[in-house]
């Protein structure tokens, strides 16, 4: 998956208009790439987890060299990738990726012990948001 067709797709989709000037754009696309990565689409970004979640530094050099992405062809997004990440907020993006990062690297955790994980990195979630979020992966068969 190239980025810059990734982000014409994410456009069209009324998902996100990129602007990497924007805090919270490159904090989605962030969020965005690792969740489709999640659900199967083939990507080159390893992420570490930071202070909003997991981060790729390949990703953000990536997309810091991306002048115009109007003019490629769009990938075909997952139906699932659309129905989950559509109209959420920076903060459901974050408490989803970081859960989703939490399970990938401890196979077999239960949603207890995930979410004491989640909240000793993020104080500010609440133990009854962190149970939604986990049940909507699992509805998209993310998580």
């Amino acid at each position: 998956m190239r980025l810059a067709n990734f982000l014409r797709a994410l456009d069209e989709a009324c998902i996100l208009d990129f602007d990497k000037n924007r805090f919270n754009h490159r904090l989605k696309v962030q969020k965005y790439v690792f969740i489709a990565q999640k659900l199967g689409f083939a990507t080159k970004y390893n992420y570490s987890l930071y202070i909003h979640g997991p981060y790729s530094s390949n990703l953000a050099d990536d997309y810091y060299r991306i002048n115009d992405f109007k003019n490629t062809e769009p990938v075909e997004l997952d139906s699932r990738f659309v129905r989950l990440v559509k109209n959420k907020s920076e903060e459901w993006l974050e408490l989803a990726s970081t859960i989703l990062m939490i399970r990938g690297r401890y196979e077999g955790i239960d949603d207890e012990k995930l979410v004491r994980l989640v909240t000793t990195v993020k104080p500010f979630a609440q133990r009854e948001q962190l149970i939604d979020i986990i049940r909507t992966l699992e509805r998209c068969n993310v998580l």
